[in-house]
């Protein structure tokens, strides 16, 4: 088989493989099809964690967000445990940080009295 042979086959096999997959991409009852009414599968809204402001428990920098009319958001205190900047906790853990879930309350000291 000549050179110019081989190329001709290899352009006509190029072609047929070509049309046979041009065809399969017609106007098929069996293929996917999608419309408006499709909506997929619907998800649960995802559960919040239950978690609680804490203040006082903050560093300096991580407090969660705006505490008063001086701050404006989140990573805004200027000490650690400040009483009026606050953090998210999960529910339940306030007291054993140390914190308060009042704003401005005083924070117990090394005794736990407040």
């Amino acid at each position: 088989m000549g050179r110019d042979t081989q190329t001709e086959l290899f352009r006509l096999a190029s072609v047929l493989i070509a049309t046979a997959a041009l065809g399969s991409c017609g106007n098929d009852s069996r293929g996917i099809r999608y419309d408006d009414t499709d909506k997929g599968i619907v998800m649960p809204e995802p559960k919040k964690a239950e978690r609680e402001k804490c203040y006082g428990v903050a560093l300096a920098q991580y407090n969660d967000c705006a505490a008063g009319p001086s701050t404006d958001c989140a990573g805004t205190a200027t000490k650690d445990y400040m009483p009026d900047r606050w953090k998210y906790v999960p529910a339940g853990q306030c007291d054993d940080l140390g914190g308060s879930l009042i704003r401005g309350e005083p924070l117990p000291d090394e005794s736990g009295a407040r």
